[in-house]
């Protein structure tokens, strides 16, 4: 995708990201049920967030399109069947962008040949977005698998990988 440009988010981006944060879990309350804190903000510190950005340099990409920013993703490292390997914790494209195929180059940028296989997981809840990727990864090329989920687990799990 042309003018599509991921950015490693670093400390100096701390403030960027918790408002783009914000605006993520706000979005998530309709169907969390999360309620918003007396100061008017979701269950995201932003000295959280600063911490995270310090301590792995790696976890947080901003996306840009045409030089706007349009959303995030996060990539954490979790334990699947005794590895290691990454997952696609969060990716938030902003209402404006959405529908341009961004979170499907963001998946395409990422999951590349060579990189294993990756964790992405829906909250049970979030059926739009657990729609939207049952839709798009198999027209993705990407090798999928769908492992047992337990029945009072809060999410859907995909395991993917590029061939």
């Amino acid at each position: 995708m042309r003018g599509l440009t991921l950015s490693a988010a670093s400390v100096a981006d701390t403030d960027v990201l918790h408002r783009l944060l914000q605006l993520y879990y706000f979005e998530a309350s309709a169907w969390s049920g999360e309620q918003i804190a007396p100061d008017g903000t979701y269950d995201c510190a932003r000295a959280d967030v600063e911490a995270n950005l310090r301590e792995t340099p790696t976890w947080a990409q901003l996306l840009w399109l045409d030089g706007v920013l349009c959303g995030f993703v996060l990539v954490d490292e979790v334990e699947h069947e005794g590895h290691r390997i990454p997952e696609l914790a969060d990716l938030f494209v902003l209402p404006t962008h959405r529908g341009k195929g961004i979170a499907r180059e963001v998946v395409a940028r990422l999951v590349v040949p060579g990189s294993g296989r990756w964790l992405l997981a829906t909250f049970r809840n979030d059926t739009a977005a657990h729609a939207f990727w049952r839709r798009n990864l198999p027209k993705m090329g990407l090798t999928i698998e769908t492992p047992a989920t337990p029945d009072d687990s809060d999410f859907h799990f995909f395991l993917i990988s590029a061939a």
